[in-house]
């Protein structure tokens, strides 16, 4: 067994540092100014809004999810995965040498999402700057995501201590982007995030910061939120601008993502109101992100289950606290992938889940563990469902007029947007309107419901 394990190890390394290969030379073709982004939370969303505003002024390939060491040598070349079996792995293994003598793209900006896994190779920082080095490094944020491959670094047993010590690390590595960065580059940082903006004195690269400090170089001021969009306010330059955004209910973590856009922007010689115009016209997200989506019985769906973790899910229950409503509901999947500190983010959850929601509907083992009894406890109406089909069913019977359902839960064995595709007024517009379609995770679906 230790063998086969063994073989399967060295035939995946193979393959990564094959696909590498084609890769470096791939981009030699046209050499594009290359902006790394990384961050727990934010990067697709921060891709697409660069795109918005760069792709107007030049030609611009994004990665498109495509973030990891098999994903982003993959998207330089132009192939993509259709199952990720071991033939379809041939497939394109036999295909990479003819795409490369094939494919000749004239971008002239390749914007890459750069996710991390694990702080060893090759799922870390240090193995994706061997694929391409970047000249512009964005860097979001950290907590504690993906923490669980932290925490055997980690010395300090003490929770609180431990948690912001598994912070540290998984920002450390993350930050090997900025120290990796050219004296011609640009590091964009949050200023909000003191291990982030640890960074600014850890690169050759000038440094923009951005967040709601004063003295942040763009600083996010404010927002302001209805069921018809979003407005962001921003200082820079001594001038205030204002972002309007329609049919997305966006909470304030996206104004971070718009800052470090305008800071890039910037860097590209676009002023700040051409780039507040772009992103007025073009910015969309994928869908399972923030989108506003009709529900049955004329209620409001705010459908975030592409992915979850704390910070993220804290932001969208504050807003779902401001939102004018008659009644403030929640579906809520378990967030992953947290390691040893599973207990600790589901129980801070749970306390921001009673301030803000009315009734919730829970699903998956560590909400099952956690969330579900302090909710009871603290006396809010709340159910708990071993799959998102066997919740909507229960919210079916719940959901009444001008009733606000926020829907968000990890992409791992949670996949809420089958509650939604139950919950919203139109279904057949699902393939249009929700994340994760097709065969491939319509099977992983009915997996879980079996």
């Amino acid at each position: 067994m230790n063998l086969l394990k063994s073989i399967k190890h060295q035939l995946s390394l193979s393959i990564l540092f094959y696909l590498r290969f084609w890769a470096r030379l791939q981009l030699k073709k046209n050499r594009p100014v290359i902006i790394g982004i990384t961050g727990t939370s934010g990067k697709t969303s921060t891709c697409r809004a660069l795109e918005a505003v760069l792709s107007t002024k030049f030609q611009v390939k994004t990665t498109h999810k495509a973030n990891s060491e098999s994903g982003l040598p993959l998207n330089i070349l132009n192939l993509s995965m259709t199952n990720y079996s071991l033939l379809d792995w041939l497939r394109v293994t036999i295909l990479t040498p003819f795409q490369f003598l094939t494919y000749w793209p004239k971008h002239q900006i390749y914007i890459a999402e750069m996710a991390i896994d694990s702080p060893h190779s090759p799922k870390n920082m240090a193995y994706l700057l061997t694929i391409f080095q970047p000249t512009v490094g964005i860097f979001l944020n950290a907590s504690t995501v993906h923490g669980e491959n932290f925490d055997l670094l980690a010395q300090n047993q003490d929770p609180v201590k431990r948690k912001e010590e598994i912070i540290k690390l998984i920002a450390t590595e993350k930050g090997k982007l900025i120290q990796a960065l050219p004296h011609n580059g640009l590091a964009v940082l949050n200023k909000n995030d003191p291990n982030v903006f640890e960074f600014n004195n850890h690169s050759v690269a000038p440094a923009v910061s951005f967040g709601t400090d004063r003295n942040s170089d763009i600083q996010f001021v404010e927002s302001q939120h209805s069921l018809l969009g979003t407005t962001f306010i921003f200082k820079l330059e001594g001038k205030m601008f204002s972002l309007v955004l329609n049919n997305y209910l966006l909470p304030d973590h996206y104004g971070y993502t718009f800052a470090a856009t305008l800071a890039v922007a910037s860097y590209f010689k676009i002023k700040p109101e051409e780039s507040i115009n772009l992103l007025k016209q073009n910015f969309s997200l994928p869908p399972g992100r923030s989108s506003l989506i009709e529900g049955i019985n004329n209620s409001t769906i705010i459908d975030s289950s592409y992915n979850s973790s704390l910070i993220p899910l804290i932001d969208f229950l504050e807003l779902l606290n401001m939102i004018a409503a008659k009644r403030r509901l929640a579906l809520l999947g378990d967030m992953r992938e947290l390691g040893k500190q599973t207990k600790t983010d589901h129980l801070q959850a749970a306390k921001k889940i009673a301030e803000c929601c009315e009734v919730v509907y829970l699903v998956g083992p560590a909400m099952k563990q956690y969330v579900f009894p302090y909710l009871k406890e603290k006396n809010i109406k709340c159910y708990w469902s071993p799959t998102a089909l066997q919740a909507a069913t229960l919210i079916k019977d719940e959901l009444k007029p001008q009733d606000v359902l926020l829907v968000k839960g990890s992409q791992n064995e949670i996949f809420l947007e089958a509650a939604v595709e139950k919950l919203m007024s139109e279904p057949n517009k699902s393939s249009e309107l929700l994340c994760r379609r097709g065969k491939f995770w319509e099977e992983k679906r009915l997996a879980l419901e079996r």
